[in-house]
């Protein structure tokens, strides 16, 4: 539990209670934040850029040539650069 505290200085009825519902959520805020273990460093860009990782294989090319000629090649329909 916290140690109670004193509002000095001409407060009002209102503005003592907004002032201790402040330090209250701060002191509340602080107690959670105390009891939480701090969280896992993250690695900057830098580093996660350097680690190895998994390269997807080059998609086929589908430029190259077909080692048996279609149909429409073969019977002449469309034409073939010379091979």
């Amino acid at each position: 539990m916290t140690a109670p505290f004193e509002i000095v200085g001409g407060a009002g009825e209102a503005e003592t209670a907004a002032i201790a519902a402040a330090i209250t959520r701060v002191l509340r805020d602080e107690a959670e934040a105390r009891g939480a273990p701090p969280p896992q460093p993250r690695p900057s860009a830098w580093v996660v850029a350097w680690r190895p990782r998994e390269v997807p294989a080059p998609l086929p090319s589908h430029t190259y040539e077909s080692p048996v000629p279609t149909e429409a090649e073969s019977d002449g329909s469309i034409d073939t650069p010379d091979r």
